[in-house]
């Protein structure tokens, strides 16, 4: 017999990019989203990290449906 169990979909977070805390020492960068509705414990407006999101159940998808990773992204700093 076959498993025909249903795989859900992920679900688009319900936030908004706010931008990248860097890392130091053996800490890695965290990214930071603003939530637009709760999410577990966590109201409207809060700021948390894409762990927290994912821990939730949900993903990040950019515009064209792909998943965002932004922290693989080179991050450059201008001088001033």
């Amino acid at each position: 017999m076959t498993d025909t169990a249903h795989t859900p979909k992920p679900m688009n977070a319900p936030a908004v990019f706010l931008g990248v805390q860097p890392g130091f020492d053996t800490h890695a960068a965290i990214e930071l989203y603003v939530l637009l509705s709760p999410v577990g414990h966590h109201p409207v407006g809060s700021t948390v990290s894409r762990q927290t999101l994912e821990r939730h159940g949900y993903t990040l998808l950019g515009d064209s449906g792909e998943l965002v990773n932004v922290s693989k992204q080179k991050i450059s700093q201008s001088a001033s």
